[in-house]
């Protein structure tokens, strides 16, 4: 809301005003104080607001990890729910693919391939994996993921084989002494999810796929 000040005119005589004065600073101190229960400008923050419109929205100096305006709602930095996301009318759509298909291109066969470090989790969450050569398996080494994670393997390109392995032994399969997962036709799929082993230690289960063999 606007305020409103009384205007001493350059004829008015500043000692027969005084109490004009003191009416104006008295308007504008209670102005002040009424908008600081809101800004605090030495901590440089603001709470207690009932409502907030506006265009846009970022969140982030240096590194910006929110922006929202009218054309994107972009969320740049991990999310941590404690609650439950529900979703009317929309869908949840996973497009973290692999720019580079995981297969024998460029390889010297028999070759391996990691998907992840021994200091890092593997970076996405669908890989593409192929092999034109017949005679000779391209081995995937799937490093350890957080707990939670979810990890696709879609077979592409190609007939030969593509076995993925479990580094350190952390891919639990069905069947004694399987340690392989085993992809060799265009459409076979394999979905991972990593699941805590009950010592805060994530190792890999399967979820799902179609036509992926063990050994």
């Amino acid at each position: 809301m606007a305020i409103s000040v009384t205007e001493i005119l350059g004829t008015d005589s500043l000692s027969g005003s005084r109490l004009v004065i003191n009416d104006n600073f008295n308007v504008l101190s209670s102005e002040i104080n009424a908008m600081e229960v809101y800004f605090a400008p030495s901590a440089g923050t603001i709470t207690n607001l009932a409502n907030v419109s506006t265009e846009a929205l970022r969140v982030g100096l240096s590194t910006i990890l929110l922006d929202v305006n009218a054309s994107t709602f972009d969320i740049l930095t991990n999310v941590k729910m404690t609650g439950n996301l529900n979703m009317s009318g929309a869908g949840v759509f996973r497009n973290d693919v692999n720019p580079v298909t995981l297969d024998d291109t460029g390889q010297a066969m028999p070759a391996t391939i990691s998907v992840g470090t021994t200091t890092a989790i593997p970076p996405y969450t669908i890989n593409r994996v192929g092999n034109s050569d017949v005679t000779n398996t391209l081995t995937l080494s799937l490093f350890n993921g957080s707990i939670g994670q979810e990890i696709f393997f879609v077979y592409t390109t190609g007939s030969g084989l593509v076995t993925i392995n479990g580094v350190s032994n952390n891919m639990v399969l069905p069947g004694a002494a399987q340690t392989n997962l085993n992809l060799n036709g265009i459409g076979q799929t394999v979905h991972l999810l990593c699941v805590d082993n009950g010592s805060g230690v994530g190792v890999w289960y399967i979820a799902g796929g179609t036509g992926y063999t063990t050994s």
